[in-house]
């Protein structure tokens, strides 16, 4: 098949298994084929993880890419969103001297523990990088959570650094457990939905491997139509409770109006100033 073939960049149906000044590997979650995409999300090879790692060899020494190093942010989307919501975060990361990877995962295609699977294979292929600090959302926070809750070899080579946790389903969410329960919406959310749900929730341990801040926001509009719709209503607990039971460190409110909570620049301060600092 020719290489050198423009793409979306993976929004949904493809899992980043590395990262590297941009350019990133991808699997497909149903082929398992992998492919190597450029910065511009040009597929420039196509096969095997190995096959497209040797590939990535051969383009470093081709374009003279400058190598990586220094502190690397990972940033984990919610359900049913991809890297790009990450946008404006990432450019205010690089601006800050960081580097930054916004990780596409098929978040409504497969469970919570192959997601984590997926990121424990990504962080142990990180290369380059001394230290690694995370800023999740939504539903991305129990990814994180489940992350921790494992041993893996990423986090005895790597520095931790600290982690931000945007709007977390601190107690589960009942909407999603509701939506899981219906055929057409469960097909829509995927398995995750399920996983989400309060009763598990319970079941994943609090972050305390690495220290750890939240912003909780408003809900958004359309969670509240679901609600609505739905007769459901999230958990609803004050801050203090909120630290007390997460093992923050910091936690703190921001109200938000945006359709991505994450184009809120107020937001995005207190993210890189918490990750520099360790208080909002």
């Amino acid at each position: 098949m020719k290489d050198d073939f423009y793409t979306f960049g993976g929004s949904h149906f493809w899992e980043d298994l590395f990262f590297y000044q941009k350019w990133r590997i991808q699997r497909n979650y149903t082929t398992k084929k992998c492919r190597l995409l450029d910065n511009w999300d040009i597929r420039r090879h196509e096969g095997s993880f190995e096959d497209c790692r040797s590939a990535f060899v051969r383009y470093i020494e081709a374009y003279e890419l400058a190598r990586q190093k220094g502190h690397m942010i990972i940033m984990i989307h919610s359900i049913g969103q991809s890297k790009n919501v990450f946008k404006p975060l990432w450019r205010r990361a690089l601006q800050d001297g960081f580097m930054a990877a916004a990780v596409n995962y098929p978040s409504s295609q497969k469970d919570l523990q192959a997601h984590v699977k997926q990121f424990h294979f990504f962080l142990n292929h990180l290369e380059d990088v001394d230290t690694v600090s995370f800023v999740s959302y939504g539903a991305g926070n129990a990814v994180l959570q489940m992350l921790f809750a494992d041993k893996a070899e990423w986090q005895t080579r790597l520095k931790m650094g600290r982690a931000v946790q945007i709007a977390p389903y601190a107690y589960g969410s009942k909407l999603l457990k509701k939506l899981s329960e219906n055929d057409l919406t469960n097909f829509i959310i995927g398995p995750m939905g399920a996983d989400l749900a309060p009763e598990n929730m319970q079941n994943i341990p609090p972050l305390t491997e690495i220290e750890n801040g939240i912003i909780l926001s408003n809900k958004s509009l359309v969670e509240k139509i679901l609600e609505i719709f739905t007769l459901t209503r999230m958990v609803s607990k004050d801050s203090g409770d909120i630290k007390s039971d997460t093992k923050a460190k910091d936690i703190i409110e921001i109200k938000d109006h945006h359709c991505n909570t994450l184009e809120n620049k107020n937001i995005c301060d207190a993210v890189v100033k918490f990750l520099k600092t360790g208080n909002f």
